[in-house]
């Protein structure tokens, strides 16, 4: 019996010492996210820390947190928040909590096709699990699609999101759907082995229930290893609807394998 139990140890010893390395594949810091998915077999998390500077002098802080699992090849498992929150606004009380939860999944169907661009389509849904009462969420359920568009281009890196989201009416505005088209480009260029830049242009249309936003971030990125890179930069908004400034830092980490590359 104990042959047998380290036998099984010393095979899983060299199934995970013969798998490649994790490269982790940051969505983070920008809006748009690229088209390839996780590595199969891998756990990546994604976190930062993010502070807004609104229009009306009041401000927010939230703690973005992304975990995606790649299921199969070019498949991954998405659960996204925007973690810890914390409203502040001149003459009130501050409140914080929990935000919403997101599950999403995202395929990327298409390698190297039209233009040399990479496909991809993710479908997410939203629950409300943050309080409506504190303001930290609207109190209602959305689901969401992005047709998503990617192309290395030597040193740089483009994509290019359209996005589409059904988003739920607060119960006490009698229910219902919101549609809300929006749409972002980033263009990412490396500057070394481990530095790399990125700019984005992102736009969200108006409805009923947020103004028309337009904003554009820059972003430094810091390749530590293969499976850790960290990020901070800044987002400014452009119109009146956006925030007026946003600062943030963060990174994209490879937790481990769960199971065996194929």
């Amino acid at each position: 019996m104990r042959i047998r139990l380290l036998t099984c140890l010393c095979l899983a010893c060299t199934l995970q010492a013969g798998d490649p390395p994790i490269e982790v594949n940051p969505n983070r810091p920008t809006f748009a996210n690229p088209a390839l998915t996780t590595q199969s077999g891998v756990a990546e998390l994604e976190w930062g820390g993010q502070q807004s500077e609104l229009r009306d002098g009041s401000s927010t802080f939230g703690t973005p947190t992304l975990l995606k699992l790649g299921l199969v090849k070019d498949l991954e498992l998405r659960l996204a928040t925007p973690g810890y929150l914390r409203l502040a606004a001149p003459g009130t009380e501050t409140v914080s909590g929990p935000g919403d939860t997101n599950l999403g999944v995202q395929w990327c169907y298409r390698h190297d096709g039209p233009l040399g661009l990479d496909l991809a389509v993710q479908v997410n849904h939203t629950f409300p699990t943050a309080s409506a009462t504190k303001g930290l969420g609207s109190g209602a359920s959305s689901d969401g699609l992005i047709l998503l568009f990617s192309r290395d281009m030597g040193p740089c890196h483009l994509d290019v999101n359209l996005l589409e989201t059904w988003m739920g009416r607060p119960p006490d505005s009698g229910g219902g759907r919101v549609r809300q088209p929006a749409a972002t480009a980033s263009l990412s260029r490396t500057l070394s082995e481990t530095w790399s830049l990125t700019g984005e242009v992102y736009a969200i249309g108006g409805t009923e229930l947020n103004p028309r936003i337009v904003s554009n971030l820059w972003a430094l990125g810091y390749k530590v290893s293969s499976r850790l890179v960290l990020d901070a930069g800044v987002d400014i908004g452009l119109t009146q609807g956006a925030q007026k400034l946003s600062f943030f830092a963060g990174l994209t980490v490879g937790l481990a394998r769960f199971r065996p590359a194929p």
